[in-house]
């Protein structure tokens, strides 16, 4: 009798041990689906509206201004609109006035649209909408778009 009790044991013992590895590998897997859905990295890509900007200093690979090498040319920032470049939106309510605002929607942090048409500049997460002033016209947001310093310099665009 011995035997099919150290074989009933033996059975126990492996079906435990199949149970804790198909636990373990279902947990290695929600971790993995659970870092899949951290939040998006912006793209490197620099999204415009109406034209390519011009994000690199000058051709013979000198950069001036405090923050170095230029955001964009004020050319490429069109009067009453805007782009976006890296994790910054520039915009130009009136001529010659140039403003930046950090590009992160303060709702979660999903990089914002440059402003369309009308001057909105829109989160595609989830519809929050600023003014071309960064201040907050529609939420789900809270709060406006975060200021940014700059300096424009020989019609270049730098981070103060």
């Amino acid at each position: 009798m011995t035997d099919s009790k150290t074989g009933s044991d033996l059975a126990r013992r492996v079906i435990a041990s199949r149970r804790g590895l198909m636990c373990g590998l279902a947990g290695l897997g929600a971790a993995g689906a659970l870092a899949a859905c951290g939040t998006a990295e912006p793209s490197d890509d620099s999204t415009t509206s109406g034209s390519d900007a011009t994000t690199g200093g000058s051709s013979d690979g000198s950069s001036s201004g405090a923050g170095g090498d230029a955001l964009a040319a004020t050319a490429d920032v069109p009067e009453g609109g805007g782009i976006v470049v890296q994790d910054t939106v520039i915009v130009q309510p009136a001529a010659d006035e140039f403003l930046a605002f950090s590009a992160a929607c303060p709702h979660m942090g999903t990089i914002v649209n440059p402003p369309d048409a009308a001057g909105d500049i829109i989160c595609p997460n989830h519809g929050s909408t600023f003014s071309l002033e960064g201040e907050l016209e529609k939420g789900p947001a809270e709060t406006g778009l975060t200021p940014v310093d700059i300096n424009v310099e020989d019609g270049q665009i730098f981070l103060a």
